[in-house]
Order: structure tokens, then C-alpha cells, then sequence
């Protein structure tokens, strides 16, 4: 039986890596898939692009965008591939794949993305090669980066929590002053009704 503590470690982990995989068939010419990054993360995505009835490779353009439109990765005319970057900004990135059709003819090829971020895309060999570590050091190393990611995570849904909470004292704040101005308003009418029609 594990202790406690490792079993929360372990599921820590297991929270903290952030691994989409997405497969579609691509029967447009143009298919984008978006996903919310911050900054200073580091992001891998591995792609593949195979006719969808004969599984033969088919060759298509690919294109990230950083949340502002600028290219991080551009690579035309590839059947698989890799793209690796740290994300400069915060927002929300996207993954464009495009095909010409022949003959105006829809596409017809699957499309498989798997796209890691933060933890996930760590290559946690080449670090235990580098820095010749056991595999014990490997998955502490792992798991505290996870329970890293997982505070900051954390950090940043307090701080979200205490701006709602500002807007939502404001709002409250206004609310009420526009109820008592109402009632004013309804008090100085009825009166104003009682002196006229006396």
C-alpha cells in the first residue's frame, strides 16, 4: 500500500501534465485547433497527416500563431513533424493545418495532433542522460515540477478569485446606490402626486 502523501503526490502529477491529443479527418481545406497557453511554458506538439481510406502519407501546411498572429512554427509541404517553442506571450494559440484540394474536391485525410505543454512536454531522458540521474531522481524531479505547476496554478486561480471578487463588491456597491436613488425617486413622485392632486 503506498503512504498517503506519494498517492497525492502521484495524482499531483498526473493533474499537472497537460497532454492533448486531437485526431480529425480534414475534409475542409483549412482546420485550426486553439489552446489557451501562458507564458514562459514550454510547448510540443508532434503531427501526422495520412490519406484517411488508404493510409498513405499526404502532405499539407502547418502553421502556429502566438496569440497575436505572429508565426512560432511554419513548415509547408510535410506529412509529419515537430514544433517546440516557449511561449513569449500569454493567450491563446493556434494550430492551423491546410490543404490544397485537387480537383475542388474536399480533402479526405486524417490528422492526428498531439500537443503537450508545461510539464508533459519536458523530455525527462535526455535530462537524466545529461545530468546521469536514476530513474528514482527522474520521477522526484518529475513530480516536483508537477506539484510546481500545480501551485502556480493554484496562485493564479486566487488571484482570479480576488478580482471577481473586487468586480463583484463594486457591482454590489452600485447596485445599491442605484436602489437607494430609486427609492428617492419613487418617494419624491408619490409625494409630488399627494401635493398636486390636493
Amino acid at each position: 500500500l503506498l503512504p498517503p502523501l506519494l498517492l497525492l503526490l502521484l495524482q499531483l502529477s498526473v493533474l499537472a501534465q497537460r497532454a492533448l491529443g486531437f485526431e480529425f479527418i480534414m475534409n475542409v481545406q483549412r482546420k485550426c485547433i486553439y489552446e489557451e497557453i501562458k507564458a514562459g511554458n514550454i510547448v510540443v506538439g508532434d503531427y501526422s497527416a495520412v490519406h484517411h481510406d488508404t493510409e498513405v502519407e499526404q502532405y499539407l501546411h502547418i502553421r502556429v500563431d502566438d496569440p497575436y498572429g505572429n508565426p512560432v512554427h511554419e513548415k509547408a509541404t510535410t506529412a509529419t513533424g515537430t514544433f517546440a517553442f516557449t511561449a513569449a506571450h500569454e493567450g491563446e494559440y493556434r494550430a492551423c493545418f491546410m490543404m490544397q484540394a485537387a480537383n475542388n474536391e474536399p480533402p479526405n485525410v486524417r490528422v492526428r495532433l498531439d500537443w503537450k505543454v508545461g510539464v508533459a512536454a519536458t523530455d525527462w531522458a535526455s535530462i537524466a542522460k545529461k545530468e546521469h540521474l536514476d530513474s528514482l531522481t527522474v520521477e522526484l524531479r518529475r513530480l516536483e515540477d508537477g506539484i510546481r505547476q500545480v501551485y502556480a496554478d493554484i496562485l493564479e486561480m486566487q488571484n482570479r478569485e480576488q478580482q471577481m471578487r473586487d468586480v463583484s463588491e463594486v457591482t454590489n456597491a452600485r447596485v445599491a446606490w442605484y436602489s437607494v436613488y430609486a427609492l428617492i425617486v419613487c418617494i419624491v413622485s408619490g409625494v409630488w402626486q399627494i401635493w398636486y392632486l390636493r
